[in-house]
C-alpha cells in the first residue's frame, strides 16, 4: 500500500471498526464450522444477510477474508488469528463487548486527552481504568488477555539481565506469573516473590503451581503503592511504570528503593520513546494517555523519575522483541553482591501478608 493509500485508509476509521465487528461476531469460527456464505452466517448469528455481505467483501479486499467464489468466504492467515482459539488473543481484545472494546471507547476521545492533559476514561465509563477493570466482568477475562501479551517476552527478557548468583527476584505488578514462571524454569535456585492485585496474583498462584514451580515462589497480593517485600537481590518492573504518570512513577519507585538493600537492583522493563519501532511506541504512548494518563519515557525522562524516588541510573539495554532493560540502584552499585542475599519467601511472606497458595 502506498503511503497515500495507508493515509486514505487511515482517515476513512471504517477498516479498525469492520474488523471489531467481525471479532464480535466471531466470523473466523463460523466460517471456519462451515458457515461460509452470508445468508448461512446471518441464519447463525441473527443478523442481515445483505448487509453482512457487504462488511466481508470490505474485509475480503483488505485481505482479512478469503472469496474463491461467489459469495462463498473462507479464512485468510489474518483471519485465522481472529479463531477464539488462537494464542494470539486477538478477537477477544477487539470484541466489542470485552474490556478491549471498552478501551477501544476511551481512544476516539483522544480530542479531549490534547485539551486536558488527562485520560477521558473515567468521563467516558464513570470510573477510572483500574477501577472499571475490577468491577466490569462482561466479555472476556482481562488476566487472560494480560497473560498472552506476557508471554510473547517473558522469555526474551530472561536472557538480559545477568541471573546468576541471583537468588531472590520481586517481580511487582507482575500480573499473571508469566516472568517469574520463565525466570524459575531457566534458574533451578532462584525463588520469585509476584505483587499484584488478588485476582491477578491468584491466576499467578494457579500458572506457577501447575508448572511445579511453587516450592519457590511466594504470592504477595496487595498494591504497589503500598511497602513491597524487603531485602530482595532484584526488583522488576516490567511494563508497569508507563501505566502511571510521573508522580506516581516516582511513588512506585520509591516503595521499591525502600524495599531494597544497599546491594540491591531495581529493573524497568518497557519501551522507550526513542526505540527502533516507532509504530508500536507511538501507538501505545498515545493509549497508555487515553486509558491510565501515562506515558513512554525517554531515557532522560526514567532517570528523572527514578532519581526523585531516590535511586541512581545504572545501565540500558535493548532486547529482542523492542523492550528496553534499564537498572537502577540504591547505591552506586552496578550489580546486586554475590552475598547479602535476600531472606527465603516463607519469610517475606510472613512480613507482607497472605500467602494464598
Amino acid at each position: 500500500m502506498t503511503p497515500e493509500a495507508e493515509f486514505s485508509e487511515a482517515v476513512s476509521g471504517l477498516a479498525p471498526i469492520a474488523l471489531r465487528t467481525a471479532a464480535t461476531l466471531r466470523l473466523a469460527d463460523h466460517i471456519a464450522a462451515g458457515h461460509n456464505t452470508a445468508t448461512l452466517l446471518a441464519d447463525r448469528i441473527g443478523a442481515d444477510s445483505d448487509v453482512l455481505g457487504r462488511v466481508l467483501r470490505f474485509l475480503v479486499v483488505r485481505g482479512v477474508f478469503g472469496e474463491p467464489e461467489p459469495d462463498v468466504f473462507a479464512l485468510t492467515p489474518l483471519s485465522v488469528t481472529l479463531l477464539d482459539g488462537h494464542p494470539s488473543k486477538l478477537c477477544a481484545w477487539l470484541d466489542e463487548g470485552g474490556i478491549g472494546g471498552r478501551m477501544d471507547t476511551a481512544t476516539r476521545a483522544l480530542t479531549v486527552a490534547v485539551r486536558t492533559g488527562r485520560s477521558p476514561y473515567a468521563s467516558i465509563h464513570g470510573d477510572t481504568f483500574y477501577q472499571d477493570l475490577a468491577k466490569y466482568r462482561s466479555g472476556p477475562d482481562f488476566n487472560t488477555l494480560r497473560q498472552s501479551h506476557s508471554e510473547s517476552f517473558a522469555d526474551e527478557i530472561t536472557a538480559v539481565f545477568p541471573w546468576e548468583g541471583v537468588q531472590h527476584v520481586v517481580d511487582v505488578g507482575g500480573g499473571t506469573g508469566a516472568f517469574p514462571e520463565a525466570l524459575m524454569r531457566r534458574y533451578s535456585g532462584l525463588h520469585t516473590t509476584l505483587v499484584d492485585l488478588p485476582d491477578a496474583v491468584a491466576a499467578a498462584v494457579r500458572r506457577i503451581t501447575a508448572a511445579g514451580l511453587e516450592k519457590r515462589f511466594t504470592a504477595a497480593p496487595g498494591s504497589f503503592f503500598h511497602p513491597l517485600p524487603s531485602g530482595a537481590d532484584v526488583y522488576t518492573l516490567i511494563n508497569v511504570l508507563h501505566n502511571w504518570n510521573d508522580d506516581d512513577a516516582v511513588r512506585i519507585l520509591r516503595r521499591c528503593a525502600e524495599a531494597a538493600d544497599r546491594n540491591s537492583t531495581v529493573v524497568v522493563v518497557e519501551r522507550l520513546i526513542d526505540g527502533a519501532d516507532q509504530r508500536a511506541i507511538t501507538t501505545m504512548d498515545l493509549r497508555m494517555l487515553l486509558l491510565l494518563s501515562g506515558k513512554e519515557r525517554s531515557l532522560t525522562q526514567l532517570r528523572g523519575v527514578a532519581e526523585a524516588a531516590g535511586l541512581v541510573h545504572g545501565q540500558r539495554s535493548a532486547t529482542a522483541v523492542g523492550l528496553d532493560w534499564v537498572t537502577f540502584h540504591t547505591s552506586g552499585t552496578q550489580q546486586p553482591a554475590a552475598d547479602n542475599r535476600a531472606r527465603g519467601p516463607s519469610v517475606l511472606s510472613q512480613e507482607f501478608g497472605s500467602d494464598i497458595r
